[in-house]
């Protein structure tokens, strides 16, 4: 998540302590990769996601209440807002997990961590942002990190991890979206307004096709107390606090410094993997994350006399 109105500073202490935030936040974006997939075999994907974000929507709007910062939005602008907020809060909770199923974890956190690329390629589409070959090269880096980690063969802990590597790529299209288009409108409003306001649309949706297509009254989301808790850490942690931590980051560094520590969501994800799912550390999967990792530095680096631009992540 991303605001184009983040202020950069020089103090080398407001720098750590943004540096701090976005590790944090991305970190806890690997963390909710591994927990997923740990959790997704006793729920479906609508259900699932409509729960943890419901209960990450609730703790923002709490907060805003705390804040007494209820926002008021323009007509034209709500109506953009759930345009995006539905991509980000329902489209993507809802492809991350269906990939889970399928993907392993490691997998999935490399296509998740290559998604400020994608937001690069779409920027350029929409006219936002120019496509030079710094970031062309950066791009086909990726690919090909991408394609080297994906080559690995899973077939015995997951059969059917293509389809889950394709679902995780759609999520990733989502984020994208809503990183591209919401910069003014969180420039405009505030972090936590835009954020809360496009959160509750997202869960809103997601119960509908819950309701419709999943079962998250009739079997979907009847958890032990080890699966609530894992409920709680995707919902808590990691969603609130991982976007509250982004925020944080981006009121104090650049875009730019920020999306270099996206590299923490992989390595956070395979370790946890390793741990939680007995899923192999092999050499593919690791020249993979240095290849996707060197091209988030490629494309995100700026001279020291150049003006530090936008990327979403």
């Amino acid at each position: 998540m991303n605001s184009s109105s983040s202020v950069s500073s020089s103090d080398p202490k407001t720098i750590i302590w943004g540096v701090f935030w976005a590790s944090l936040s991305t970190s806890l974006g690997g963390m909710t990769v591994v927990f997923t997939r740990l959790i997704i075999e006793e729920s479906d994907p609508l259900s699932l996601a409509f729960v943890r974000y419901g209960i990450a929507a609730l703790i923002f709007l709490g907060a805003l209440l705390i804040q007494n910062r209820m926002p008021t939005f323009e007509r034209k602008d709500m109506l953009f807002l759930t345009f995006i907020g539905t991509f980000m809060f329902a489209v993507f909770p809802f492809f991350m997990a269906k990939a889970l199923e399928d993907t392993t974890a490691a997998r999935g956190a490399l296509i998740f961590s290559a998604m400020p690329l994608i937001t690069i390629c779409l920027a350029s589409i929409a006219r936002i942002e120019k496509l030079t070959a710094q970031k062309m090269l950066a791009v086909l880096v990726a690919i090909a990190g991408a394609a080297i980690a994906l080559g690995e063969n899973v077939d015995q802990i997951a059969p059917h991890a293509l389809r889950g590597d394709v679902f995780m790529f759609l999520g990733m299209l989502s984020v994208s979206l809503f990183n591209v288009f919401s910069g003014k409108y969180l420039v405009r409003y505030g972090n936590l307004p835009v954020m809360t306001y496009s959160m509750f649309v997202g869960v809103l949706i997601l119960l509908l096709l819950a309701l419709i297509f999943g079962k998250p009254f009739s079997g979907s989301l009847t958890f032990d107390e080890w699966g609530w808790f894992i409920v709680l850490i995707l919902a808590a942690p990691g969603g609130a606090l991982m976007i509250f931590a982004w925020g944080q980051a981006l009121r104090t560094i650049t875009p730019t410094q920020a999306t270099i520590t996206i590299g923490f969501n992989p390595v956070t994800a395979i370790l946890l993997a390793a741990w939680l799912l007995s899923e192999p550390i092999t050499i593919k999967v690791l020249l993979g994350f240095v290849l996707i990792f060197s091209a988030i530095v490629l494309a995100s680096y700026r001279p020291r006399h150049s003006n530090s631009g936008n990327v979403a992540s």
